[in-house]
């Protein structure tokens, strides 16, 4: 497997980073990125902290975390043709930088492999809203 890291997304990595959410099969509910604009608009937005995900040296996706109506959700996006592995990587190192629980996450009810990447890291499904469904990473007893 390639060596998987997520670090601060900067200016340079942004076309790259576009090029994976717009080419990505992952669709974000709570965020719509129609083109570049638009796209860093939304990174320079205060309630987002996005990440490049890198995978052995080249990006290949964005991992945020954001505020949605007072609760902290993380979205995933990695190009189609990244190595098997890397969302599931991706998103736990999300999870093991972002402290803040119950972390959430929303997907397309139809986006299947999404769904199971989030079961093996421990979410569980908490609602339904219309066609997405939103899962919960609860807090962990110490």
């Amino acid at each position: 497997m390639a060596h998987i890291d997520l670090r601060e997304l900067t200016a340079d990595d942004r076309d790259a980073a576009f090029a994976a959410v717009r080419d990505s099969a992952s669709s974000w509910p709570r965020a719509t990125i129609e083109n570049r604009e638009a796209f860093d608009a939304w990174v320079a937005e205060d309630r987002v902290a996005a990440r490049a995900v890198v995978a052995d040296g080249a990006i290949v996706g964005v991992a945020a975390t954001l505020d949605v109506d007072d609760d902290r959700e993380i979205l995933l996006a990695v190009t189609p043709d990244a190595v098997e592995g890397v969302a599931t990587e991706a998103l736990r190192l999300l999870t093991v930088l972002e402290p803040e629980r119950p972390l959430y996450a929303c997907l397309a009810a139809d986006d299947d492999p999404s769904h199971a990447v989030l079961a093996g890291l421990g979410f569980v499904e908490d609602s339904r809203d219309g066609d997405d469904i939103v899962y919960v990473l609860p807090p962990t007893l110490e």
